[in-house]
């Protein structure tokens, strides 16, 4: 028997919107020790699945499989998946993960580029093939700008930059459990429809990135990381205003990131598309303290919503031989 896990992750911006160097996108992002996605597989005729989102990774195994050209099935047990459109990177990391468990039960010698070519074409992936791969936090550069049309062969973006994260920062995340009429319909979202991104926002970002955000993360600055990220994060959202409503797609997002901001957190911002949103505290005394600031204030508001304390995953995708588990 096999297993595979693989995590969830935090996006905290993308870089250009602007495609006038020839590069679209690219994106910066965390991968989380939780939730995550935990499957185990064995060899069977057929395809059989079972467990959590069970008919969702049939879909995917099933079109997995053919479009790999394997003959035979799979007996799947789907043990742990992450949510869907909340902002943590259910669909890319899940289809990855169904595709490399499966590659690797039938003895298929791929990489995990050649599984994202089979399976995400069609898929906007920024830094999310990086995290699958490598965890800590990822910078990639997004694609050529020739590929971002419908029916595009599937190209890697390359990841420039990966490291890890400091133990003693923690994640707040927080999902707003109240819909939207944004999240019924964000799926069907072009980004073709946004107004033009100015140059001079897409060069504050990158500035933001380079000359602040990674050096605060190599010399452990969590100040300096914060700021920036926060700069970054802002200089975004205001692109995205006009389709998700606002800088953050959820309503309650500005009062709990402020909320956040005062109760010790160095930085904020929102993953995604939201609704997800998250702070970033340095110790754990700090975070256990900010979260129950927060779990106050979301009382108080009449905020319904899913609190996390996290820390990032410093490792990629485990991929390894499992003893049966009932």
């Amino acid at each position: 028997m096999l297993r595979v896990e693989a995590h969830s992750r935090l996006h905290l911006g993308q870089l250009d919107l602007n495609g006038s160097l020839g590069r679209m996108y690219g994106g910066i992002g965390v991968a989380l020790e939780s939730p995550k996605i935990v499957i185990l597989a064995e060899e069977d005729d057929e395809l059989n699945v079972f467990g959590h989102d069970s008919r969702r990774v049939r879909d995917i195994a099933g079109d997995f499989l053919a479009k790999a050209g394997i003959r035979g099935g799979a007996k799947l047990q789907v043990k742990e998946t992450i949510p869907v459109h909340v902002g943590l990177g259910s669909s890319v990391q899940l289809r990855l993960a169904v595709g490399a468990i499966l590659a690797s039960l039938h003895n298929v010698d791929c990489e995990i580029e050649d599984i994202a070519r089979i399976i995400l074409r069609g898929f906007r992936t920024d830094a999310c093939l990086g995290l699958f791969e490598y965890g800590g936090l990822v910078v990639a550069s997004g694609i050529p700008k020739e590929f971002d049309r419908p029916g595009a062969d599937f190209v890697t973006p390359p990841v420039i930059f990966q490291h890890s994260f400091p133990d003693n920062w923690y994640f707040i995340v927080v999902t707003p459990e109240t819909a939207t009429e944004f999240r019924a319909k964000r799926d069907h979202i072009s980004l073709e429809v946004l107004p033009p991104i100015p140059p001079e926002d897409v060069g504050l970002i990158c500035r933001l990135l380079t000359m602040q955000l990674l050096p605060a993360l190599l010399e452990e600055n969590i100040d300096s990381f914060g700021q920036a990220l926060t700069e970054i994060q802002w200089t975004i959202g205001k692109q995205f205003a006009s389709i998700q409503g606002g800088l953050y797609s959820h309503p309650s997002a500005e009062g709990i990131l402020r909320q956040l901001l005062n109760s010790g957190a160095t930085g904020t911002g929102q993953s995604s598309w939201g609704p997800t949103v998250y702070g970033i505290v340095e110790g754990k005394q700090a975070a256990w303290n900010s979260e129950a600031m927060l779990h106050k204030y979301l009382e108080e508001s009449g905020v319904r919503a899913q609190v996390r304390c996290l820390r990032a995953c410093n490792h990629g995708v485990c991929l390894e031989k499992s003893e049966r588990e009932d």
